[in-house]
């Protein structure tokens, strides 16, 4: 009876390891204060909502910034963003979901500097330009081409960024193979272009989104996505070219409820020809994090850190999110 039970047990233990299929990866996009007024599509799972199921999410990221530029643009940027989102999906018919974010836009002196300059001391990266500004502060945002002025944000403000909306549709299905579905997404201009919450004018995306279950306990998740934005920006009439942002991240099962992930995105700018990398160019970022699920809720942890220096990322990001599903 003994080892009856014992089987049993391990059959169902089992059942339990081939039913995992995965939470989905860290929503991350990228942080980086003049980025956030872009659409970006987040990095998402390629699942999408059943008929008439929803989904309700709280997010909120607070992204540690550091940067200076001297020479045709005079630069300051030191502060931390927070980004705190509400939203959600619904499944409007066979293979499709349609979604809404509200963002909230906040900027501070923040917290995350002392635990930054220790993890940069110790691994020997330590990043000059922290020791220009007292820790936690709020030392300016303020971007300049002559006399022009391209962006200036206020300290101690709490502002609603520019919504969005979404859709994805499950265009491949079949046993064995990887999911894939098609995303669209349309930025609205509610944020306050003046005070950097927005850019001023809509923007426009298309994306490609898969994942594949390679092992009973090993996810895979794909994101690729082009991103129209429409300008020009600012009083320096900045011209945009469309935006090429891409995603891979393993997502690990560690036991029933928890799963750890890692995961690697590439953005690039809309703005170009300003000849300095606060604006210009594209970055590559790491990103880990944990999954923890409460049936119905879906608890999820990010780290993003900006592994190549290029300054058109924010330094360091620490997302939290909670999800509700029915």
């Amino acid at each position: 009876m003994g080892l009856l039970l014992l089987l049993g047990a391990r059959a169902a233990l089992a059942a339990e390891e081939e039913a995992f299929s995965g939470y989905g990866p860290i929503p991350v996009r990228n942080f980086q204060p003049i980025q956030l007024i872009f659409l970006n599509l987040p990095f998402e799972r390629a699942r999408v909502q059943p008929p008439g199921h929803f989904e309700l999410h709280l997010e909120s990221a607070e992204s540690n910034e550091i940067a200076t530029n001297q020479g045709n643009i005079d630069a300051t940027l030191k502060f931390e963003t927070n980004r705190t989102v509400f939203g959600g999906s619904l499944g409007v018919g066979h293979g499709l979901e349609v979604g809404l974010d509200v963002p909230m836009i906040s900027r501070f002196g923040g917290f995350l500097d002392p635990f930054i300059d220790s993890v940069e001391h110790l691994f020997g990266n330590f990043n000059p330009e922290r020791s220009l500004f007292p820790d936690n502060s709020f030392g300016g945002f303020s971007v300049q081409r002559g006399n022009t002025n391209l962006f200036a944000g206020p300290d101690q403000s709490f502002n609603l960024g520019d919504i969005w909306m979404s859709g994805k549709y499950e265009a491949w299905h079949r046993e064995g193979w990887p999911l894939l579905a098609l995303r669209a997404a349309i930025k609205f201009p509610t944020g306050r272009a003046g005070g950097v919450y927005g850019s001023g004018h809509p923007d426009f995306g298309l994306g490609l989104a898969a994942e594949h279950q390679f092992l009973p306990w090993l996810v895979t998740y794909g994101n690729l996505a082009l991103v129209y934005p429409v300008g020009p920006i600012t009083d320096g009439n900045l011209t945009l070219n469309p935006m090429v942002t891409q995603g891979v991240s393993f997502e690990a099962r560690l036991f029933r409820p928890l799963s750890v992930l890692i995961q690697e995105e590439l953005y690039t700018s809309p703005m170009h020809g300003t000849g300095t990398g606060l604006l210009d160019g594209p970055l590559v970022e790491l990103s880990g994090g944990f999954n923890v699920a409460v049936q119905p809720l879906l608890f999820q942890l990010g780290i993003v850190d900006n592994t190549t220096g290029v300054i058109t990322a924010a330094d360091f990001t620490v997302m939290v999110r909670m999800t509700y599903q029915h």
